[in-house]
């Protein structure tokens, strides 16, 4: 085999091993992406997780609070309770309230729940809620005893709006078509106890 022959050979044996390198590297960084991609649809769906775990467990919570009081029960009716909070006249933690002002302490505290008000993070010296539900709507209605709690909040990605409640349906704050909005409601029976003469 000639010189020229074998620097040929050489030439080509070096080709091929740049071009094996190159698709390695290329299938290496195919699957990175890839990896980064399910990264992040994996965080997205826990964020889903836990604000459906947090509307769960506070639309239990009010249910129990209204259970607690049946006899206040048209007081805990509202239709959006979204927005700041508006203290209630008493509190009922430290005093004996009647009905009505037990109620109006319940739906004070539990709005502060839906806000995330009692978890608070300070970052580059703004004051944020961290708890709570993102961007939260509720609505309370009863009938005959039968009392549902519904909940909406904003999701990560677009889906369908849900169609099981139209509490916060036509709010901006869900997007397009409340592409955006997520929601859960809750059903329960609560009865008025009589005394028996």
């Amino acid at each position: 085999m000639t010189d020229t022959a074998r620097s040929q050979k050489g030439s080509i044996e070096t080709g091929f091993a740049l071009v094996e390198v190159l698709v390695a590297v290329l299938v290496s960084a195919i699957g990175v992406l890839g990896l980064a991609a399910m990264q992040i649809s994996a965080k997205r769906a826990t964020y889903e997780a836990a604000q459906r775990s947090i509307a769960t467990n506070l639309a239990g919570d009010m249910l129990e609070r209204m259970r607690s009081n049946p006899s206040a029960l048209a007081a805990y009716r509202v239709m959006d309770l979204a927005g700041p909070a508006i203290p209630s006249t008493r509190n009922c933690s430290m005093s004996v309230c009647s009905a009505l002002q037990l109620a109006a302490h319940d739906l004070f505290e539990w709005r502060e729940l839906l806000q995330g008000v009692s978890e608070r993070l300070e970052i580059n010296g703004r004051v944020t809620e961290a708890g709570g539900l993102a961007d939260s709507s509720a609505c309370i209605t009863h009938t005959a005893g039968l009392v549902s709690v519904a909940l909406s909040w904003r999701g990560v990605h677009v889906m369908a709006n849900p169609m099981e409640s139209d509490c916060g349906n036509s709010d901006a704050r869900y997007g397009p078509s409340s592409g955006l909005r997520r929601s859960l409601v809750m059903t329960s029976y609560i009865g008025v106890q009589r005394v028996q003469p």
